[in-house]
């Protein structure tokens, strides 16, 4: 049988490294935790502990219901940070996610659900923005290519095979040589462009015979990893492009 000497030096070194994860610190009084949790702009969420007596009160201080407007989705946040509350089992004001009357003894697991709902409130809020947004833009996209080519050619959702599996295309142009044209709404945000690039990897390995085009709300604006999709498919603004692009862009696999 192995018997496992006590390091004290590693015992010391680990102490040091979570000490430098989750901090503690004080703002305006106010007693703050920075917790290893991100959202998705990147920043850190922090809740804030005050006691009442033996119990208490933790609380994320309305940040996540801020990086929300940040990101453009407050009108999301509230159903979001709802769900995120029964999830975690943690209160929501409208405005504040945060637990009342914890025992000392259930102290680190209120500060890890709070922050958790928090993050979680959050970017579920950014999520169902962004599928909003391009929801609205696929109608618009459906709407210009049907004007150009005719509502008979085009299906604003059509289940297409790809080498692998099956993808359910949008704005979809199918030509009476049975060529076809795909015109996706994207956004910046990572989760939409990997969906794309994944997409158009899968029919473009099933079929040469395909143009694939995504839809953008700024080509400019595109950030680099966004830009890769370029590999794969036409890139055009909706706003910016013509009529005789878009055709263009429908024939040229």
């Amino acid at each position: 049988m192995t018997i496992f000497a006590h390091d004290a030096k590693l015992e010391n070194r680990v102490k040091l490294a979570v000490s430098r994860i989750a901090g503690v610190r004080e703002i305006d009084g106010r007693l703050v935790v920075d917790i290893p949790v991100r959202y998705p702009s990147g920043s850190t969420v922090v809740v804030e502990i005050e006691r009442n007596h033996d119990e208490f009160w933790v609380s994320d201080m309305g940040l996540a219901h801020l990086e929300s407007e940040i990101m453009a989705a407050q009108g999301y946040f509230a159903n979001s940070a709802r769900k995120a509350a029964d999830r975690y089992s943690v209160g929501f004001d409208g405005n504040a996610i945060f637990t009342l009357r914890v025992p000392n003894s259930r102290l680190e697991a209120a500060i890890i659900c709070v922050a958790n709902a928090s993050q979680f409130a959050c970017e579920e809020a950014i999520r169902n923005a962004n599928e909003a947004q391009v929801f609205a833009r696929s109608n618009k996209i459906f709407e210009r290519v049907s004007k150009i080519f005719g509502p008979k050619l085009v299906s604003k959702s059509v289940e297409m095979r790809g080498r692998h599996t099956s993808w359910e295309a949008h704005n979809v142009v199918i030509f009476p040589d049975r060529k076809t044209a795909v015109f996706e709404s994207m956004t910046n945000n990572s989760v939409s462009v990997s969906s794309k690039f994944l997409m158009f990897s899968d029919l473009r390995a099933a079929s040469d015979d395909i143009a694939l085009n995504v839809v953008v709300g700024s080509i400019s604006s595109l950030e680099p990893k966004a830009q890769m999709i370029g590999d794969l498919a036409n890139i055009l603004s909706l706003t910016d492009v013509t009529d005789e692009e878009i055709r263009n862009y429908a024939i040229a696999g």
